[in-house]
């Protein structure tokens, strides 16, 4: 038993913040940033956007690519985000309404960092049923918690949301596993001023010396050949990340595609962000074994194999 995609939509903000105007900020310029991650500008929101509104339009766009009466079949709406600044209430249970859900939905927040979305998905897995659906969003406004004068931090993130919603399959089956190691000192938000702390290069060696291991330790539980996994769908936190767990499986990089240059790391709603942008370029409806990883904060790990058995783990787009 498993899941299958069925719809997915992407919100960011308009205003964008480049490496040329980060050179105006900080001791850095467009080349190293380049260099070491992969970005060339962010999404920053401004300061009437909160996280619940990008959760909010996000969700908007995806469901109208589902019927009213599918839109009734959705029990489950879990947002992942760490950067809701008022903590309560929560994101999900402020965009039910405005969405048109109905009332009886199963709403709640998860928060895990950039793992957020993997460890909805699941859970979705465990929980649905046949006949249901299940709406997930990642929606982070990272730029109320970066320090604009520490240049390990804010020439990374951005702010977004993706959402997705997904359908119980008997004709997908789904795999998932997670790993947490305990160290609370690697990436934090300080208590101080309220800003993030990231050691770069220690999230940089847990992430390709652990992500490679738990990707293969999935595929084996799910009696899979690791080549035989179309596409590598991962946090996209980093280029040479992605690029540094790709080479390290020894396989080709076409597999773990990178879209996050404009974007900026984005956290929970990189993945769906991800999601969206490769149905929209028409890669995802010709996949029929998919594995989805996120990493971060924790550490943790999260991955999902979703295995299609002959038939593709992404509906038709409509």
């Amino acid at each position: 038993m498993g899941v299958k995609l069925i719809a997915s939509a992407t919100y960011l903000p308009e205003k964008t913040l480049t490496n040329f105007d980060l050179e105006k900020m900080v001791e850095t310029s467009d080349e190293w940033i380049r260099q070491r991650t992969g970005l060339v500008s962010r999404r920053i929101a401004d300061d009437s956007e909160e996280v619940w509104d990008l959760a909010l339009e996000a969700g908007k766009k995806c469901l109208t690519q589902i019927s009213e009466a599918d839109k009734n079949r959705i029990k489950l709406l879990i947002v992942a985000t760490s950067s809701n600044l008022r903590v309560v209430p929560h994101v999900s249970s402020m965009i039910v309404e405005p969405l048109g859900l109905p009332e009886d939905i199963l709403a709640f927040d998860l928060s895990a960092g950039c793992a957020g979305f993997v460890y909805s998905l699941s859970t979705v897995i465990r929980f649905l049923r046949e006949g249901e659906l299940a709406l997930i969003i990642g929606s982070e406004k990272l730029s109320s918690y970066v320090d604009y004068t520490d240049r390990s931090t804010c020439i990374l993130f951005g702010d977004g949301a993706g959402a997705t919603i997904w359908e119980y399959s008997d004709e997908v089956e789904a795999y998932y596993s997670s790993q947490t190691i305990t160290n609370s000192e690697v990436l934090y938000r300080r208590e101080d001023n309220g800003k993030v702390h990231m050691d770069g290069a220690d999230v940089f060696k847990y992430a390709v010396k652990n992500l490679p291991n738990s990707i293969e330790d999935l595929t084996k539980k799910a009696g899979i050949d690791i080549e035989e996994i179309d596409l590598f769908l991962l946090h996209q936190a980093n280029e040479r990340i992605i690029t540094s767990v790709g080479r390290h499986l020894g396989l080709d990089q076409e597999r773990f595609p990178v879209r996050f240059a404009e974007v900026g790391n984005t956290s929970a709603a990189s993945v769906p962000i991800l999601i969206d942008q490769l149905w929209t370029e028409g890669l995802l409806e010709k996949a029929n074994n998919i594995l989805i990883s996120g990493f971060g904060a924790g550490f943790s790990i999260g991955s999902v194999l979703l295995k299609g058995n002959n038939n593709n783990v992404v509906k038709s787009r409509i």
